[in-house]
């Protein structure tokens, strides 16, 4: 985790940088001025400084000179609105780490904070878990040349240790993968924020591409039939309903009612209930949503306006996915890494507690839920996996109530 300082004189850019920021993990700091950045870095210091070239009064590359001049090495990026060649090498020549010229998509802005935060290296791509892929050649002392090993050549030690070693090695395989059944789907992005099923489609999103994408299971595998790109947004919730896609923007504190078409047109807009729209559900009748600033649960009228019917306390503080079945509300939070069984009572009562060991290793959050039949699916922000495992598989601790 990286502290990070924003320098910029509008609210709303300042809001929609931490909000990408803070999701892959950092900790970040605002000013709106000159003088207010350079007092903060004074005092407190910074990894990295994202600095506005437009600002009242004192300027970005004003800014800039004025904090190389007692501290040459807290890299800044410079952003702006106005790009130009003239621009970007007056800066590079102040000192500047990098250039980013608006708009600039979520991903720029991640793949150049964390390429600039390992030293200018662009960090591994995540992708499935690595799992140890030890070359499993015959030890020397076996192979046919080897007539006798020592003085009494006794194969029969050396054959003993190198199964050992064998086992050991397999032994670690798995201690590695987990000894959980289920099964790890490959997919063509690593940072999910939702997943929904609907049939054989899982449709999830990811925040940092800003696109939506469709998959379908086949041959044991999942199939990539499309992905749409949403321009402009922080994609965080999806709930499918018939033809109607519902989709939680976090930047622009939104829901979504989009068309199930090829580019999943606009219908209308709805303010969310909260700041940080987390989760969506459609149950067929009601629209479920999360907030997780607030760490509260909504249920919704499904037509119109979307109006709030009723709101819960989540069990948690970061709720990031839900789903309804007949019997229960299911929620998982994202910090703790549980699932939660609720009663569908007037306080959304949690029955019981689900834990996953696969969950708590690493230090990647739940970053989407869903159940399908007896079988959860979840994936963790970085990891271009999605994961599949029973139910039965999780420990389970029931509560009162």
């Amino acid at each position: 985790m990286a502290r990070i300082l924003v320098v910029d004189d509008e609210p709303d850019m300042r809001m929609a940088l931490a909000n990408v920021l803070n999701r892959i993990g950092h900790q970040v700091f605002e000013a709106g001025d000159g003088p207010g950045a350079l007092e903060f870095l004074a005092k407190d210091g910074a990894d990295l400084v994202l600095l506005d070239m437009r600002l009242p009064g004192m300027d970005g590359p004003q800014i800039l000179r004025a904090l190389r001049e007692r501290d040459k090495a807290t890299p800044v990026v410079m952003v702006t609105g106005y790009g130009s060649v003239e621009s970007a090498v007056e800066v590079m020549r102040l000192g500047a780490s990098h250039y980013l010229s608006k708009p600039f998509s979520n991903q720029e802005l991640v793949e150049t904070v964390e390429r600039i935060l390992n030293g200018g290296r662009m960090p591994a791509p995540a992708s499935a878990p690595r799992l140890p892929s030890p070359a499993l050649r015959t030890p020397p002392a076996l192979r046919p040349e080897d007539a006798a090993v020592g003085e009494g050549g006794d194969r029969g030690l050396w054959t003993a240790l190198a199964c050992a070693a064998l086992l050991a090695v397999v032994a670690g395989f798995w201690a590695a993968r987990g000894s959980e059944p289920g099964r790890d789907y490959p997919i063509s992005h690593q940072h999910s924020t939702a997943l929904v099923w609907a049939g054989e489609t899982l449709w999830a999103a990811d925040w940092v591409s800003q696109s939506v994408y469709q998959y379908r299971l086949a041959g044991g595998k999942l199939e990539a039939v499309r992905s749409v790109h949403l321009p402009d947004t922080t994609l965080t919730a999806l709930a499918v309903s018939g033809e109607r896609m519902f989709v939680a923007d976090a930047s622009r504190k939104v829901i979504e009612e989009r068309r199930l078409d090829a580019s999943l047109s606009l219908v209308r807009s709805h303010p969310a209930p909260g700041p940080s729209p987390s989760g969506l559900f459609w149950d067929g009748r009601y629209l479920w949503s999360s907030d997780a600033a607030l760490g509260r649960v909504y249920r919704h009228g499904g037509e119109g306006d979307l109006v709030v019917l009723e709101s819960f306390k989540a069990p948690a503080k970061s709720p990031t996915g839900l789903h309804k079945d007949d019997a229960y509300l299911w929620s998982a939070d994202s910090e703790t890494r549980r699932i939660y069984r609720h009663r569908l009572d007037k306080s959304l009562t949690v029955l019981a507690v689900y834990a996953l060991p696969a969950l708590d290793r690493g230090p990647e959050p739940l970053s989407a839920f869903a159940v399908r039949g007896g079988t959860v699916w979840f994936a963790r922000d970085g990891r271009a996996v999605v994961y599949e495992r029973p139910l039965k598989a999780f420990s389970e601790r029931a509560q009162g109530g």
